[in-house]
C-alpha cells in the first residue's frame, strides 16, 4: 500500500512537471515579460526554468519506468541528491559572478558588468528552477515515508560494513564469565546487585 502510494506521488509530479513545462513553453514563444515588453532577460530566466523542468519530467518519467518500486524509490533519491548538487553549484556560482559583477562596477568596465549581469539572470533562474525541483523531490519522499533502499550504499560505506561482516565471522565463540553487575548511585557509592 505505502509503495503504491509512493508510485502514485511520482506519477502526480510528473503531472505537475508536464503542466510546467507547458507553461513555461508557451510563456517563452510568447517572449513572456513581467513589464509586459519583449526582452533578452525574461526569456532567458524562463528558458532556464524550462530545461530544468524538462530535466526533472525526463529522468521522472525515466525512474517510473522501473521495473519495481524498490528501484524507483532508489532513483528518486539519487535524483533528489542530483538536484542538490546542481542548485549547490549553481548558487557557488552564482555568487563568484555578484562578486564579479561588483568588482567590474567599482572598477568602472559596464560592459563586463552588463556581460555579467546577463549571466547573473540565468544563474539566478536555474539556481530557483533547481531549488524548486530538490524541493518537489523532497516533499515527495517525506510524505511517502519511504526509506533509501540499501543498494544506495557509497562503495566506502559497502567495504565499511563488509570488513564487520568479516570480523563477526573471525569471532571465536569462547563462554562469557559471569560478572556481578554494579550500579552507581548518588554521590559514588557502588552497591553490587545480586542476580535472580
Amino acid at each position: 500500500m505505502e509503495s503504491e502510494s509512493f508510485v502514485s506521488r511520482v506519477m502526480a509530479l510528473i503531472q505537475k512537471s508536464r503542466r510546467a513545462l507547458r507553461l513555461y513553453s508557451s510563456a517563452g514563444s510568447n517572449g513572456f515579460s513581467r513589464d509586459g515588453s519583449s526582452g533578452d532577460l525574461p526569456a532567458a530566466q524562463v528558458a532556464q526554468w524550462r530545461e530544468v523542468n524538462g530535466l526533472l519530467l525526463r529522468k521522472l518519467s525515466e525512474a517510473a519506468e522501473a521495473p519495481n518500486t524498490k528501484k524507483i524509490i532508489y532513483d528518486v533519491f539519487a535524483l533528489r541528491s542530483e538536484f542538490q548538487t546542481l542548485w549547490r553549484a549553481t548558487e557557488s556560482e552564482l555568487v563568484q559572478s555578484q562578486r564579479e559583477l561588483i568588482a567590474s562596477a567599482e572598477s568602472g568596465d559596464f560592459i563586463r558588468a552588463a556581460v555579467l549581469s546577463t549571466s547573473l539572470v540565468s544563474l539566478k533562474a536555474r539556481l530557483q528552477a533547481g531549488q524548486a525541483a530538490h524541493h518537489e523531490l523532497d516533499l515527495l519522499i517525506k510524505r511517502s515515508k519511504v526509506v533509501r533502499p540499501a543498494a544506495e550504499l557509497s562503495e566506502e560505506n559497502a567495504t565499511v560494513l563488509s570488513t564487520l561482516e568479516l570480523l563477526d565471522e573471525q569471532v571465536v565463540d569462547e563462554p562469557v564469565k559471569a560478572v556481578p553487575l554494579k550500579v552507581a548511585v548518588g554521590g559514588g557509592k557502588v552497591i553490587p546487585l545480586k542476580r535472580r
